[in-house]
C-alpha cells in the first residue's frame, strides 16, 4: 500500500507511469496523473536526487542504458523485476553515476540504503524506450524521463517544520520509554543500604566526533600522541584511536588541525568531524573508564580488573605475607537513575623476592633445585617491583642472565642493550645479582597489519620480581589461613566502612573531582538506602512426608541426617580402594557409613575391599582397571595424601575410560574420631546424589519448568582448551538434572554448542514428561 509519508509506491508510481507511456502513440509527451488526482503531479525540485558534480555532465542516454541491473531488496524488488522484463540478453555493463546523499554523517561518501533505486528505474526505461521498435523523437523521450522524474521527487512529501535531526541518520535513535518496575509484596519490610551510589550529572548528552588521519597512521600510540597536541580543546575526552567522545560540544563540527610526528617530525593533518549528539544510557562505557582514570588519580594498582591500595597494605610478617585491600567498580543504569556499584576486594602478595626463593630452592633441593623450582615457579603469577604490574611465569631460562643482551630501538636506530643497563637508564635501578637466571613470560598481542596474534617473550629479572598468591602448603596450614582470613573475609560493618573511605578519598582528591566535574558529574556522599523484605523460610520435605520449617539462617545440616532422603538408591556393588598405612582408617570408615545410612534411608551392602601395594598413581590406575565391572556401582579412592596428578588419573577413568561413579577421600580427614561421624554423613549424601538419588526438595511453583545453568572453565595453568557446562533441570521438583560438557577454543566464553546442548535438553525433557516445558529460565 503506497505511504508517501514513508517513501513507499514510488515503484507503483512508475509502474503505471511506464504503462501509459508505451500504450501513448509514438512522439506525444503525455503528463502522467497520480492516482486519484486530476492533476499533473508538480516538480518539488528539493527532493529530487542529487549528482556529483562531477557525473552530471557525463551522463549520457547510451551510458545510462548500459548500467547493469543489480540486486536490491526491500522496497526494490520492483526495480529488480522491472530489470529482468526489460534488459536484453548479452547487455554490457558500465559504472554508472555516484550517488551523494544530501547531507551524509559519515567522513567517506557511500550511498545509504535505499538510495539510487528511482534512477536504476529511470535508466532501465530509456534502454527500454532506445530499444523500442517504434522510434520516437529524441525530444519525445527526454520529455517522457523528465516527467517520470518529477512524479518520483514529488511521491516522497518532504516536512515543512525545522528538525534538529539531520537527514540520512544511518544510527538507531534510542527513545524515552518508562522503566517497568515489578517489586514483590511478601516478607517483612527492613531499611537496608546497598553498595551503589548515585551519580549526579548535570547533562545527558555526550558528544561524538570521528578523527581522520592525513596521512593515515596505523599505531594507536601514535594517533593518541598526535590529538594530544591538542589537549587545550578537549580537556576531558574518550578516544579510542578512531572515535572521540568529549563531555561538550567543540567550537565547529568540522575542524582542521595539524600535528608532528614526535619520530620523524613530519606534518600530519587531522580532521575532526562532528557525528552526533549521544545520549547517557548509549555510553555508559565511557564513565567505566572515567572511574578507572580516577582510580589512577587515587594512586591505586591495577591487577586485572581490580585496583588495589599498596599504601594501605597490611603485613603479616610472620608468614612473609601482606595483603592489599582494593575496589572493584562498575557504572550503569539502575531504577532511579546512575549509579556506581562499588565493592571491596583483597590481594595476598608475599613479600618475598623470586630471587630469593630461587636460593633457598637451590640449597635445599642442590642438584635437583632445577626441577623443584620449576615446580615452585611455573603458572605462578609474580609482580614486577617497578611497575607493579604482573605476569605469569612461563619457563624459567637458566642460559640468561642480566648480562643478556636484547635489541632495541633509539633514535632510529637497533641497538644492543644489556638488562642491566636497560633497567638502570630507564628505572635507575641497579641490579646486584649479575648471574641470576631469568624469567620467561609468554604473551600474545595482535599488532597492526597483521591477521593474527604474534607471540612475545618477556624476560623478568627475579631480583625485581615478587610473589603474589599462596602456596599449596600454605594453604593446607589452617593457623596460616585463619590468620589471613581476618583480613580478607571482613564483616557488613568493615566493608562498610571501606565503601565510605573510597567515597571520601575521591571527594577529598582535587584532581579525581575535576575530572568528574568535566563530564558534569558528581559522586554522592553516601551509599543509598533501600527498603528490602526479609522472605519467610521454605519448607523442607523429605523422604516419608516429612516436612521441616525453614531456619531464619537457612542451615539444615542436622535435619539432612536424621531424616530419610527424598529418593535413596541403595549401594549394593562398590568397591574400596586404600594402601596399608590406611587399613584401619578405612575400615572405621566403612563402619561408620554402615551406622549411619539406616537414618537416611540408604540401605549399603559390604565393600569388596582392595588394598594397593604403595600409594603410586600406577598402583591406583591398574587396581582400578581390574576392579571396574559393568555391575559395578561405585568405586571410593581412599589417598594418603592429596596430589592432583594422582586424582586427576582417577577421575580420568572413572569419568572417561570406564564410567562409573567414584568419590576420592583424603585419608587425613577421615582420621579425626570425632569428626569421623558428620564426615562420613556428608560423603554419603554425596555418593547419593552421584548415583541419581534426591537428598530434599522444596515447593516449586511451576508446573512445568526447565532451569538452565551454562558456564565455562579455562585452564589457566596448562592453557588447554576451554571446557563448557550445560545443565537443565527435567521434573517438576528440578531434582534431576541433565548434563553435557564440551569443548572450546582456548578461553572462548561464547557456548558455540548452546544449540545441540538445548535441543538434547529438550528431547530429555519430552521423553520423560511426555511434553516440552512451558518455561525455560536460563542462568549464565
Amino acid at each position: 500500500m503506497a505511504d508517501a509519508s514513508k517513501g513507499r509506491g514510488r515503484g507503483l508510481s512508475l509502474i503505471q507511469a511506464l504503462r501509459a507511456q508505451r500504450s501513448e502513440t509514438p512522439g506525444q509527451d503525455v503528463p502522467h496523473k497520480s492516482p486519484g488526482s486530476s492533476e499533473p503531479s508538480t516538480v518539488v525540485s528539493s527532493m529530487a536526487p542529487s549528482y556529483a558534480p562531477s557525473e552530471v555532465s557525463s551522463e549520457t542516454p547510451s551510458a545510462v542504458s548500459s548500467v547493469a541491473p543489480s540486486s536490491v531488496g526491500g522496497r526494490g524488488k520492483i526495480a529488480a523485476m522491472l530489470n529482468k522484463m526489460h534488459q536484453k540478453p548479452g547487455g554490457s555493463s558500465a559504472s554508472g553515476p555516484i550517488l551523494c546523499p544530501a547531507s551524509d554523517v559519515r567522513p567517506t561518501p557511500g550511498p545509504g540504503p535505499g538510495l539510487g533505486r528511482g534512477i536504476k528505474l529511470l535508466q532501465h526505461l530509456k534502454a527500454t524506450q532506445a530499444s523500442s521498435s517504434v522510434v520516437g523523437s529524441g525530444d519525445s523521450t527526454v520529455a517522457s524521463v523528465k516527467s517520470i522524474t518529477d512524479q518520483m521527487a514529488a511521491s516522497t512529501i518532504a516536512s515543512s517544520a525545522p528538525s534538529s535531526i539531520g537527514k540520512n541518520k544511518y544510527f538507531r535513535e534510542v527513545k524515552d520509554t518508562p522503566p517497568v518496575v515489578k517489586k514483590g509484596e511478601s516478607g517483612v519490610p527492613c531499611e537496608v543500604t546497598a553498595n551503589f551510589i548515585y551519580l549526579k550529572f548535570e547533562e545527558n548528552n555526550v558528544f561524538e566526533y570521528e578523527v581522520q588521519y592525513e596521512p593515515d597512521q596505523d599505531h594507536k600510540h601514535l594517533r593518541f600522541k598526535l590529538l594530544g597536541e591538542h589537549r587545550h580543546l578537549f580537556k576531558e575526552k574518550t578516544f579510542d584511536g578512531t572515535t572521540l567522545y568529549v563531555p561538550h560540544r567543540l567550537p565547529s563540527d568540522v575542524m582542521q588541525l595539524e600535528s608532528t610526528n614526535p619520530y620523524d617530525n613530519s606534518k600530519v593533518n587531522l580532521t575532526i568531524m562532528f557525528r552526533r549528539t549521544r545520549r547517557l544510557s548509549e555510553m555508559i562505557h565511557i564513565y567505566n573508564l572515567l572511574f578507572k582514570h580516577i582510580m589512577y588519580d587515587l594512586e591505586l594498582v591495577r591487577f586485572g580488573r581490580q585496583h588495589f591500595n599498596q599504601h594501605a597494605a597490611i603485613q603479616i610478617p610472620q608468614y612473609k605475607l601482606e595483603v592489599w585491600p582494593g575496589y572493584v567498580t562498575a557504572v550503569d543504569e539502575y531504577e532511579g537513575g546512575l549509579m556506581l556499584t562499588l565493592d571491596s576486594t583483597s590481594r595476598v602478595l608475599r613479600t618475598q623476592s623470586v630471587l630469593s626463593l630461587i636460593k633457598e630452592t637451590a640449597q635445599q633441593e642442590g642438584a635437583n633445585w632445577k626441577r623443584a623450582l620449576s615446580e615452585k615457579l611455573i603458572s605462578c603469577s609474580v609482580m614486577t617491583t617497578y611497575n607493579n604490574k604482573l605476569f605469569r611465569v612461563d619457563s624459567i631460562d637458566d642460559t640468561m642472565t642480566p648480562k643478556s643482551t636484547f635489541e632495541k630501538k633509539e633514535k632510529g636506530e637497533t641497538i644492543q642493550i644489556s638488562y642491566i643497563d636497560y633497567y638502570k637508564k630507564n628505572y635507575g635501578i641497579d641490579i646486584m645479582d649479575w648471574d641470576q637466571p631469568m624469567l620467561i613470560s609468554k604473551e600474545s598481542k595482535r599488532v597492526p597489519g597483521s591477521e593474527k596474534p604474534i607471540d612475545y617473550m618477556i624476560c623478568l629479572v627475579p631480583e625485581l620480581c615478587q610473589l603474589t598468591g599462596l602456596t599449596d602448603d600454605q594453604r593446607s596450614n589452617f593457623k596460616l589461613m585463619k590468620d589471613v582470613a581476618t583480613y580478607t573475609r571482613i564483616t557488613p560493618n568493615q566493608r562498610y566502612a571501606a565503601f565510605k573511605k573510597y567515597i571520601s578519598n575521591v571527594l577529598n582528591n582535587e584532581t579525581a573531582r575535576n575530572r568528574l566535574k568535566g563530564w558534569g558529574l558528581s559522586l554522592a556522599p553516601e551509599t543509598i538506602d533501600i527498603v528490602a523484605r526479609t522472605l519467610p523460610p521454605e519448607t523442607l520435605y523429605f523422604g516419608n512426608n516429612v516436612k521441616v520449617p525453614g531456619k531464619p539462617n537457612a542451615e539444615w545440616n542436622a535435619e539432612v541426617t536424621r531424616n530419610p532422603v527424598m529418593q535413596a538408591v541403595d549401594i549394593m556393588s562398590w568397591a574400596v580402594l586404600y594402601t596399608d598405612r590406611d587399613k584401619n582408617v578405612t575400615m572405621n570408615f566403612v563402619d561408620t557409613v554402615k551406622r549411619n545410612c539406616t537414618p537416611m534411608g540408604i540401605r549399603v551392602a559390604d565393600p569388596n575391599l582392595v588394598r594397593l601395594p604403595n600409594d603410586r598413581t600406577d598402583a591406583y590406575v591398574m587396581s582400578l582397571k581390574k576392579t571396574i565391572t559393568s555391575q559395578l556401582q561405585l568405586v571410593v579412592a581412599i589417598c594418603p595424601t592429596s596430589r592432583d596428578d594422582r586424582y586427576a588419573a582417577i577421575k580420568k577413568i572413572c569419568c572417561a575410560d570406564n564410567p562409573v561413579a567414584s568419590q576420592v577421600i583424603n585419608a587425613r580427614t577421615i582420621m579425626n574420631s570425632q569428626k569421623i561421624r558428620a564426615i562420613t554423613q556428608k560423603i554419603l549424601l554425596q555418593i547419593n546424589c552421584k548415583l541419581g538419588g534426591t537428598l530434599w526438595s522444596i515447593s516449586i511453583p511451576f508446573k512445568s519448568a526447565m532451569v538452565i545453568g551454562i558456564d565455562s572453565y579455562h585452564d589457566p595453568a596448562r592453557k588447554r582448551r576451554s571446557v563448557c557446562s550445560f545443565v537443565a533441570s527435567y521434573n517438576q521438583s528440578m531434582t534431576h538434572w541433565y548434563s553435557r560438557a564440551v569443548f572450546q577454543e582456548r578461553g572462548q566464553e561464547i557456548v558455540d554448542k548452546l544449540k545441540a546442548c538445548l535441543v538434547d535438553s529438550l528431547k530429555h525433557f519430552l521423553r520423560v514428561n511426555g511434553r516440552l516445558p512451558e518455561r525455560i529460565i536460563m542462568y549464565r
